[in-house]
């Protein structure tokens, strides 16, 4: 099946992340210097049928303080697996051990139980854990938030939060399994953790949007069948200024012109 494309106004779509605020500066500048939206953020009906986004919160930001009304976005069915599939990021990060259990104690509160990799343990470690940090040296944390989906939430805002200027996400590597954790710090050497979230479903994702709260940036992951890439749509075209028709009447003539290749196989991809 092939990609869908919508013109749709900013305003409509409702955010179920937080975005980048480190990357939101070089984003707009890079799209402002190229003059076109390359990669069309990914959104689905959710809600009483409003759009929610899925993936490119940090694009869908840097459009708008690029004085854009509408963006471009690729439309997906949040409820068909074959279409989508929801996993979580790995975060990672060169901070120290020492410095990093001393910010994570700081939280009031806080609960966490310790844990060694090995036969029968998974990288999420505790089954109610907001994310589990595991070391270079196989020894793991996890942070614990009970059963409460809000306050767990709460809980892992506060967890990045903390740690926003130091931890980045890796976006090259897909860290599923304890062979594929210990050759990624073989291989990173400056690398001291790995920080492992639980996946979402659909069904919470939309439970945490009715109550206004939104996930820490970098969290979900997003994986879609068929992602549309370098449409290099002209940010002309989408910004305060231009008439509804005639961005619909390019829009529509665009979309008609456009010449799509599917790739059947993983793509690795440099950002």
């Amino acid at each position: 099946m092939e990609p869908k494309l919508e013109l749709i106004r900013l305003d409509s779509v409702e955010l179920q992340e937080k975005p980048d605020k480190a990357r939101l500066k070089a984003l707009a500048l890079g799209m402002s210097e190229s003059e076109v939206l390359r990669d069309p953020p990914i959104v689905a009906r959710g809600l009483r049928g409003k759009l929610i986004q899925l993936d490119g919160t940090t694009r869908l930001m840097a459009l708008k303080s690029l004085g854009c009304t509408h963006a471009v976005v690729q439309t997906v069915d949040y409820n068909d697996s074959s279409q989508v599939l929801i996993k979580s990021w790995v975060h990672v990060s060169r901070v120290g051990k020492k410095k990093f259990l001393k910010g994570i104690s700081s939280i009031p509160k806080i609960q966490t139980e310790e844990f060694k990799l090995g036969l029968g343990l998974t990288l999420t470690g505790h089954p109610l854990a907001v994310t589990s940090i595991i070391f270079r040296d196989g020894r793991g944390l996890s942070v614990i938030g009970g059963y409460d989906l809000f306050k767990r939430v709460r809980l892992m805002q506060r967890v990045v939060d903390l740690y926003s200027t130091l931890i980045s996400r890796d976006r090259e590597v897909s860290i599923e399994s304890m062979g594929q954790l210990k050759e990624f710090f073989q291989k990173h050497k400056e690398k001291n953790i790995a920080l492992f979230f639980p996946s979402f479903s659909a069904q919470e994702i939309f439970a945490l949007m009715k109550r206004g709260i939104t996930l820490p940036q970098g969290i979900t992951r997003h994986i879609v069948n068929g992602r549309l890439l370098r449409i290099n749509y002209p940010l002309e075209m989408l910004k305060n200024g231009l008439g509804l028709a005639k961005k619909k009447a390019f829009f529509k003539e665009f979309v008609e012109k456009l010449t799509v290749r599917f790739y059947e196989e993983s793509t690795w991809v440099v950002d």
